[in-house]
């Protein structure tokens, strides 16, 4: 059986297909030439910003936003003839004026000896919002997780701490209270004496831990390197130390967030890495902060059956570099050590 004879393409469907798929999509469309000037708009531009189809083609990019100058419109044509960009975020203005949040896809289009320039915008004023709430959240989360610190802190320094060295004082009246058995009972209080130490260290240990007293006294720097020092000791671990203060340049809340980002990669080390030696580095960089918590233990390679409380500790650690206005960054290669490094505009 023959097929039957294809139809020939009309001349000008495609350019009017193209149309009609342009003016339901929900992104705004726009074609410049290299000048700046507006050339083709779909039905979404006019519909997100408010000014009419005839006003957008008799305008050039700086017209629609004030802010965006010739001199970045320049730099975009420079890059896109090397090479794509990437989808980045903008702000863009509407006719009123009012502005909105924007994702915009740039690419690079030449048309017989013409370059043209097209933008795919897309509004994410809805995005934006959820993750603004996500953010709230988190850190609503944060200080409520802080705050429940501080209490069982306070709980265990007042209560279980003075009910310690209660105990301490009742068994050394016994000790002095045994007449001709004194060295005996001495002799049988030492172990006691001596757990009670421990127990008392320990308890001691977790209030800084819960809450760092030290970071309000002493500022972040030393605040870390005394809390590093001490973590390396109790775990057997050899530590290098580089740090340079930077306590003036960062509030209180994002010290606090370096501060609680540093202890969690370092109890990922001791959970999880097998390490031996430690490496902490906090150092200013231009107009940034870099922190960096390095170990040569085990690593990991990210796969569905990772550990949990790895997972979790790591998300933790990113949602707090975030508050602070930060990114994280963990590198890991099995068997090669991780290194987690965070970056904070100063």
């Amino acid at each position: 059986m023959t097929k039957p004879a294809r139809t020939p393409i009309p001349e000008g469907l495609d350019l009017d297909v193209f149309r009609r798929m342009a003016d339901v999509s929900n992104d705004a469309f726009y074609l410049a030439d290299s000048s700046g000037y507006l050339r083709y708009v779909n039905e979404r531009a006019v519909t997100l910003t408010g000014y009419s189809r005839e006003e957008l083609l008799s305008m050039t990019v700086f017209d629609m936003d004030p802010e965006y100058t010739r001199e970045h419109f320049d730099t975009m044509v420079r890059v896109l003839a090397q090479h794509p960009v990437p989808p980045f975020e903008a702000d863009a203005q509407r006719r009123d004026g009012s502005r909105f949040p924007t994702e915009v896809t740039p690419s690079r289009v030449e048309i017989g000896d013409e370059v043209f320039f097209f933008g795919a915008v897309r509004d994410i004023s809805e995005r934006k919002q959820i993750e603004g709430v996500q953010q709230d959240f988190a850190q609503r989360m944060l200080q409520t997780v802080e705050t429940e610190r501080q209490r069982i802190a306070r709980e265990l320094h007042d209560d279980v701490g003075q009910g310690i060295a209660t105990l301490g004082v009742l068994l050394k009246a016994l000790e002095q209270s045994a007449g001709p058995h004194e060295a005996d009972v001495a002799a049988a209080m030492a172990p006691l004496h001596k757990s009670l130490g421990v127990v008392a260290e320990s308890i001691a240990r977790i209030v800084r831990d819960y809450h760092p007293a030290d970071l309000l006294a002493l500022g972040l720097e030393e605040a870390l390197r005394s809390y590093a020092r001490q973590f390396a000791s109790r775990h057997g671990l050899t530590l290098r130390l580089h740090t340079a203060p930077i306590d003036d340049l960062l509030d209180d809340e994002q010290q606090l967030h370096v501060y609680r980002i540093a202890q969690g990669a370092l109890a990922n080390v001791v959970q999880h890495a097998n390490a031996k030696h430690l490496t902490l580095r906090m150092r200013r960089q231009a107009q940034r902060l870099e922190l960096s918590v390095r170990d040569d233990g085990r690593g990991f390679t990210q796969c569905p059956d990772a550990d949990v409380s790895k997972q979790l500790g790591l998300v933790t650690m990113r949602e707090r570099a975030e508050l602070a206005g930060g990114t994280l960054n963990v590198q890991s290669t099995e068997g090669r050590g991780t290194e987690v490094r965070l970056w904070l505009p100063l």
